[in-house]
């Protein structure tokens, strides 16, 4: 009887351990989704800070220029504009006002200068400019993907004008969110004199979403989870800023 006593004790401590060894795994597996869950209820709790914002948000290229082009023939002016549209609808329920620079295929340029392309690219992006600064917009956010002959480059970048460090502030809390949400890329922030920061009289970065030429990020660039994502990282960066929170530093 004894014997039998001792055996039910070791099998039933068998079973609490692996209980236990279950419960660690479970907790382990659902941790990160946990702080992800309350990182993003945080951010919606600030989401106040961007009530009555004008906020320019501008999908790069349009019409007859596509953007950079993916090897499978997925086309950066689509991706811009579906990330940003998903990027006005965050932004809208949150209570700014939000005016997207086109909302459909084409471009801003003159239509007398339809025959060249050049003239055309040069009106486009003057007609961006001119109207963030017509609507005396509190931000300027381009939309865009990037490209590189090599396949090998990948990760999500946001660039600002060197000019503002107020567009350094953003750009590094939206790059924040982007290696948090996205995953390690390895990349941070970078200055760049690009025309539509150096005309723009409000702070503003340009987010590049991913290399279109990485033939994983080209894939998911056309996912609507993935856009989403972006977008959320955008908003959240964007909350964050109008709450007065510091740049973050690089993590690398």
């Amino acid at each position: 009887m004894r014997g039998f006593i001792f055996f039910k004790t070791i099998k039933l401590d068998h079973r609490i351990v692996f209980a236990f060894l279950l419960l660690v795994l479970l907790g382990g597996s659902l941790h990160p989704y946990y702080v992800r869950l309350r990182e993003r209820r945080a951010v919606q709790a600030l989401s106040w800070s961007v009530a009555n914002r004008v906020i320019v948000v501008d999908p790069g290229h349009g019409g007859v220029d596509p953007g950079a082009v993916g090897r499978t023939g997925v086309l950066e002016k689509d991706v811009n504009l579906a990330i940003a549209k998903r990027l006005a609808v965050l932004l809208t329920q949150a209570g700014a006002a939000v005016v997207l620079t086109r909302e459909g295929d084409y471009d801003l340029s003159d239509p007398e200068h339809q025959f060249s392309l050049s003239v055309r690219k040069k009106d486009d992006l003057e007609a961006r400019v001119e109207l963030a600064n017509k609507y005396r917009a509190d931000l300027y956010i381009s939309v865009h993907v990037n490209s590189f002959p090599s396949p090998r480059w990948w990760g999500a970048q946001v660039f600002y004008s060197p000019r503002s460090p107020e567009s350094k502030r953003l750009a590094c809390l939206i790059q924040q969110e982007l290696i948090k949400t996205l995953g390690e890329s390895y990349r941070w922030v970078k200055p760049e004199d690009f025309y539509v920061m150096r005309n723009v009289k409000m702070p503003a970065v340009v987010v590049e979403a991913g290399f279109i030429s990485h033939p994983r990020e080209e894939i998911l660039m056309t996912e609507p989870v993935y856009q989403s994502k972006v977008a959320w990282c955008v908003f959240a960066g964007v909350v964050r800023y109008f709450a007065g929170e510091p740049a973050p530093q690089s993590p690398y």
